[in-house]
């Protein structure tokens, strides 16, 4: 059997294009062949790229620049990759011609959301203040808050209807784009989850499953399903 190409739209440190470990081992126990995009890969490569992959990763990094969904900078605590926001931003464009699968983890449910046409909170603690620590001094191995998940999604019919999750985020969804809809919230109303209106396989999560899907069973069941997706076994 064809094991699925998955596209990664990794991060960036200068001129170097990086990406943790932690995800590119996730796609591989899961049966699939990871790829990572290169920084500034020009739209040609990027849309042959995009027709040869199965699906799509969008992974953690800094925060999206609030130009891109029509707001100016809040604070000093938007940090932003105008290079990376270009990518994924034209990545996402090519991307929903298609009709392949994505996940978006931490930055990345925030960037297919933006790309798809939704807005975030840019800071979390100044916007929508809470008792819940949405950026964690535990160890990522380690959940530490509850989100619950919605009855009749996607996302319900993996998880239980509560699950912890490790979360390191400082700006979050605000209103999902047209397309989407909200799959978990944590116990402050905060969105966790988003995914397709419509039976095309897009889920997209604000924690960290790659830190855990070999030691959790909810982390393991959102890479089983997204590499099933990409697989054509839906």
């Amino acid at each position: 059997m064809k094991r699925p190409v998955i596209l990664i739209f990794p991060s960036r440190k200068d001129d170097c294009t990086m990406m943790s470990v932690r995800y590119t081992d996730a796609i591989r126990c899961h049966g699939g062949v990871p790829l990572l995009i290169p920084m500034n890969t020009d739209e040609e490569t990027l849309s042959e790229m995009i027709r040869s992959a199965d699906g799509f990763l969008f992974s953690g990094g800094v925060d999206l620049d609030p130009v891109l969904y029509g707001e100016e900078k809040l604070n000093g605590t938007v940090e932003v990759d105008p290079v990376r926001d270009a990518l994924e931003m034209t990545g996402m464009r090519l991307i929903l011609k298609t009709d392949k699968p994505i996940l978006g983890i931490c930055r990345g449910i925030q960037s297919v959301n933006v790309g798809m046409g939704g807005t975030l909170y840019q800071d979390i603690p100044s916007q929508h203040p809470s008792d819940i620590c949405h950026r964690q001094t535990a160890p990522a191995t380690e959940p530490t808050h509850k989100v619950t998940v919605e009855e009749g999604t996607l996302l319900r019919s993996l998880l239980k209807k509560t699950v912890m999750t490790n979360s390191f985020h400082h700006q979050g969804v605000k209103d999902p784009a047209p397309g989407l809809c909200v799959a978990a919230r944590a116990g402050d109303g905060m969105i966790e989850a988003l995914e397709s209106t419509t039976d095309r396989f897009i889920l997209l999560v604000q924690w960290h499953p790659e830190f855990t899907h070999s030691t959790d069973p909810s982390s393991d069941a959102l890479f089983s399903a997204f590499i099933k997706a990409s697989r054509g076994d839906r």
